[in-house]
C-alpha cells in the first residue's frame, strides 16, 4: 500500500473520537485499535494468578488490582497489560497512575501499527531505531538511537517523527524488565544544524520524552558530539524540560560514551556512528521486518 493510500486511511479511533487533536495530531499515518498493542504485550496475561507472578510484593498487586477496577467502572478501554504499565511507570501509585490514565488513554500514540507501510516508510529513513543487545552501564536498561539531522521539518514529517518515537517507545516496553529499567536514548548529533530545528514537535517530543503521553520511562538520554552551536540551543530548549528530567541529560564527546554504556558497546552500534560495527540500514530493515512479521502473526 503506498502513502498516498495509506494517508486516506487514518486510524479507526476517529470514529469514536478518542484521538486528541488539540495538542497532538490526530496521526493520520496509523490504524489505531484498543484491541491490538495491547495484544503483542503478551508477557502479561489476563488473569490474577499473573498479576501475583508479576507484582513484587502486596502493595504492588494491591495498585494493580485497584486500576483494573478503576478502568471497569469508568469504561475506560485499557487491557491489563496497558494498566501493568501504567503501575509499573508510575511506582505502583495508584493516584498517580489512575490520573495518567484518565490522561492519557485516548492517545493514539499507545496503540501504533506498522500497518499500511506507513511508519516502514519511517523507520527506513532511520531517525528512531532500537539497538538490539546494547545495555547501558548504570541501569542496565536497553538503549534506542536518535540520528536528528535526518529529520527535516515539514508538515507530513513532523507526525511521522513523534509516530516513530511513540512506537519505539511502545516496542521497548513489552516486558517486565524493560518497564522497570526504563530505556536509554542515544542522540547522534552529527551534521545536526539549524534547519533540524522544529521548536513546536520539539516541544511535544520533550514532553514524550518525559512520559506525559505514554508511561516510558525514559532513565537517560546522551547527547554525543553536538556541533558548538548548540550551545546557545540548549539554552533555548532546557528549559522546557522539568528540572527532575534534566538531571537524566547528558552532553558529552563519544571518548566519554563508555561510561554510560555496558563494556564492548560498539558491537552493538550502528556503523555510522563511532565505530560501530552493525550495519545501519541492516539493523533497521531487520527490526521492521520483524516488526511487521509479529504484527501479520496476530491476524492483523
Amino acid at each position: 500500500m503506498n502513502l498516498k493510500t495509506a494517508l486516506k486511511r487514518g486510524p479507526s479511533l476517529r470514529k469514536r473520537q478518542l484521538v486528541k487533536t488539540k495538542d497532538y495530531p490526530s496521526a493520520n499515518s496509523i490504524t489505531a485499535s484498543f484491541s491490538v498493542v495491547s495484544e503483542a504485550f503478551t508477557v502479561f496475561s489476563r488473569d490474577e494468578e499473573s498479576f501475583h507472578k508479576t507484582c513484587s510484593d502486596v502493595e504492588e498487586l494491591e495498585c494493580v488490582k485497584n486500576l483494573c477496577a478503576f478502568c471497569l467502572e469508568s469504561r475506560c478501554h485499557l487491557s491489563n497489560n496497558l494498566i501493568m504499565r501504567y503501575a509499573i511507570f508510575c511506582n505502583f501509585n495508584f493516584e498517580k497512575a489512575k490520573k495518567a490514565i484518565i490522561k492519557g488513554y485516548t492517545y493514539s500514540y499507545l496503540y501504533l501499527e506498522l500497518e499500511a507501510e506507513l511508519l516502514r516508510f519511517l523507520m527506513r529513513s532511520k531517525v528512531f531505531f532500537p539497538l538490539p543487545g546494547l545495555k547501558s552501564r548504570n541501569t542496565g536498561s536497553d538503549v534506542f538511537y536518535f540520528r536528528p539531522s535526518r529529520y527535516e521539518p515539514s508538515s507530513l514529517f513532523n507526525g511521522l517523527l513523534l509516530d516513530n518515537l511513540c512506537y519505539v517507545l511502545n516496542d521497548m516496553s513489552r516486558t517486565i524488565d524493560q518497564c522497570r529499567t526504563g530505556v536509554v536514548m542515544i542522540v547522534n548529533m552529527e551534521g545536526y544544524t539549524m534547519k533540524n530545528f522544529h521548536s513546536e514537535t520539539q516541544m511535544k517530543m520533550t514532553r514524550i520524552t518525559e512520559g506525559n503521553v505514554i508511561p516510558t520511562r525514559i532513565v537517560e538520554i546522551l547527547i554525543v558530539n553536538p556541533p558548538k552551536f548548540f550551545t546557545r540551543l540548549w539554552k533555548v530548549v532546557r528549559p522546557a524540560f522539568s528540572t527532575t528530567f534534566k538531571k537524566r541529560i547528558r552532553i558529552l564527546n563519544n571518548d566519554k560514551l563508555g561510561n554510560y554504556l555496558m563494556d564492548d558497546y560498539e558491537k552493538f552500534l550502528p556503523d555510522e556512528f563511532l565505530g560501530g560495527l552493525v550495519s545501519t540500514k541492516e539493523m533497521v530493515d531487520d527490526f521492521v521486518d520483524l516488526k511487521l512479521y509479529e504484527e501479520e502473526q496476530r491476524g492483523l
